[in-house]
């Protein structure tokens, strides 16, 4: 047998120059009463995209989010022709596409048709909210450019498939829990590993941010509990999420606890903002949670939480 491999030009830096796109783009969340609140954009040191805003009133799984503004394409024509992306015959789309392998979920939505005869300085109109109750973890946004309808005289080299992405005008990896969110919990399918684990891999407490790539708790989809703890419905469900979260949290606060610089978190010194210092120097002074023994804090941990699932406060 043999491996056929389709090559076909695609949207490479020399094209970009030629099309000169520029774009005007903000994250938003829609109030109840329908109104836009723009999202501040934050590159964390992996240039992945944290959205919040201001007052930290934003919850993602609640009232979901969008995006927002204009793309503006400089050159359009650039795109076609017999040595450029397609021939000049066939059409060109512009499409938003999404990908979240944590949440299971991806899309395409196209949002413009380009051809050869399009006029230049096109601005293209973008405003589209993502699915609802769907996303989480970390979904990568892209502006694509692919082939809409192929040439009817296509050139060696020239993409034939209607739907073949060509490129990405413009890519985002928006993180919408994690680093973000106050347990860095990561949702994993591992069928060889229980319920949930715990990693740990931070030296330096005082400095290192409290996110997954420093210490994150692992819940396990592939396990037969997994739909009881991640979406609690019946007392025993809350039950089980209560042990489950409270077991990761004596976890990570036990190791912790016999770190050098476990003194220096219980006071709140030299612990730099939004690091595992701060965040458990706040747990320590802000929740009702013992820490005196290993006994104390798995008592005060459970019944803290059992108090929060209750009120619908977790």
């Amino acid at each position: 047998m043999v491996n056929k491999v389709n090559m076909h030009r695609l949207y490479d830096e020399e094209i970009e120059e030629l099309l000169n796109v520029s774009t005007d783009l903000v994250f938003y969340f829609r109030e109840e009463d329908g109104l836009k609140q723009i999202l501040n954009q934050t590159l964390d040191y992996e240039f992945k995209t944290i959205l919040s805003n201001e007052d930290d009133s934003w919850d993602f799984v609640e009232k979901g989010f969008g995006l927002s503004g204009s793309v503006t394409l400089g050159c359009p024509t650039s795109l076609f022709g017999p040595t450029r992306l397609v021939n000049s015959d066939a059409e060109l789309g512009i499409a938003i596409q999404w990908l979240s392998k944590q949440s299971s979920q991806r899309g395409v939505v196209p949002i413009a048709t380009l051809t050869s005869k399009t006029p230049n300085d096109l601005m293209i109109p973008i405003d589209y909210y993502f699915p609802k109750d769907k996303l989480f973890g970390e979904v990568v946004i892209s502006l694509i450019v692919y082939l809409k309808k192929a040439s009817h005289n296509s050139m060696p080299g020239e993409a034939r498939v209607s739907g073949a992405i060509l490129g990405e005008l413009e890519e985002w990896l928006v993180i919408l829990d994690g680093s973000g969110s106050t347990f860095p919990i990561v949702i994993v399918n591992e069928p060889d590993k229980p319920l949930w684990f715990v990693d740990f891999n931070y030296s330096e407490p005082l400095i290192e941010p409290f996110d997954k790539e420093y210490i994150a708790i692992y819940l396990n989809k592939a396990h037969d509990a997994f739909k009881f703890v991640y979406n609690p419905k019946t007392k025993l469900d809350q039950v089980l999420y209560v042990e489950f979260l409270a077991g990761a949290i004596h976890l990570i606060l036990q190791n912790l606890m016999d770190c050098p610089d476990w003194q220096d978190i219980q006071d709140g010194r030299n612990c730099e903002e939004g690091s595992i210092g701060q965040v458990m120097h706040y747990f320590k002074t802000t929740l009702d949670w013992d820490l005196d023994t290993p006994e104390k804090l798995a008592i005060s941990l459970r019944r803290d939480l059992e108090i929060r699932v209750k009120s619908g406060g977790i």
